[in-house]
């Protein structure tokens, strides 16, 4: 199931991409946001094998992160990011495990992929997005306070002005559900007396432009559950990757993954 959670997370960003903000002498500045291009292949017969990459990245505090994939939802996060001199590292899992290493060059970022049996170029650039980045941040963070809200006062109908009919919420422990499911879930959980909370964990929140959708979304969150003495109780740690579209002027959950619960 895992596998099939991050296939998809390595499509939640192919058409994905956002610059409005002019380089600075910031790291944050110069590279936060999503970039769009191509991936070319080195293979063992000498023929070179093309395909699109989208590439996300966040800073959060003095980290950097961010996701890798081929479209808007196929992304795989990567770990060890660090971004200094204009060189961007970081490690990927998928794929036998790639080493990437790429150089900011003006407006653009370009370099390899590299493991035991791949080897790989990569060219991107910051894609048109959709608003100005912190335009769009604050979107869509007032859009998810105000669900998460709903969601922890057992509102079921704001609840359910936050989400598409179209949903697709994916979780790596009980697989695939759509709008109707998570309606009745939240339904059930508060004619049981149930009361969750959603938390999230901010140095790890990651927001940027998906044309063709909206926004995409990405970090850390926690759930906790109201006891009997009337405390709260830490439920499940997981991280996430929401993809928001903006329908008749709402802001609404069209895709969620919610993955390694623990």
């Amino acid at each position: 199931m895992r596998g099939q959670i991050f296939l998809f997370l390595a499509t939640v960003l192919a058409a994905s991409g956002f610059w409005t903000q002019p380089a600075s002498a910031q790291a944050s500045s110069m590279i936060e946001g999503t970039w769009f291009g191509s991936i070319a292949f080195s293979n063992p017969d000498g023929r070179i094998s093309h395909d699109t990459a989208v590439l996300v990245i966040g800073q959060a505090s003095s980290k950097v992160n961010g996701s890798l994939g081929r479209t808007i939802d196929q992304l795989t996060p990567w770990v060890d990011g660090s971004f200094k001199n204009d060189q961007l590292q970081f490690h990927l899992d998928a794929a036998g495990g790639l080493n990437v290493n790429l150089t900011l060059l003006g407006r653009r970022l370009t370099g390899t992929a590299t493991s035991q049996s791949i080897k790989a170029q990569i060219d991107v650039k910051p894609a048109p997005g959709l608003l100005p980045h912190q335009q769009l941040k604050q979107e869509i963070m007032t859009a998810d306070r105000q669900l998460n809200q709903a969601f922890g006062n057992c509102d079921v109908v704001g609840y359910a002005s936050f989400l598409s009919k179209d949903l697709e919420f994916y979780q790596d422990h009980t697989g695939k559900t759509g709008y109707e499911e998570n309606l009745k879930a939240l339904q059930d959980r508060c004619a049981e007396g149930i009361r969750l909370r959603r938390e999230l964990e901010e140095d790890s929140l990651l927001v940027n432009a998906a044309p063709g959708f909206g926004a995409i979304q990405a970090g850390i969150q926690r759930f906790y559950s109201r006891g009997q003495d009337g405390q709260d109780h830490l439920d499940a740690t997981a991280r996430f990757t929401n993809v928001w579209s903006k329908e008749s002027g709402t802001w609404k959950l069209v895709r969620v993954i919610s993955y390694d619960h623990r």
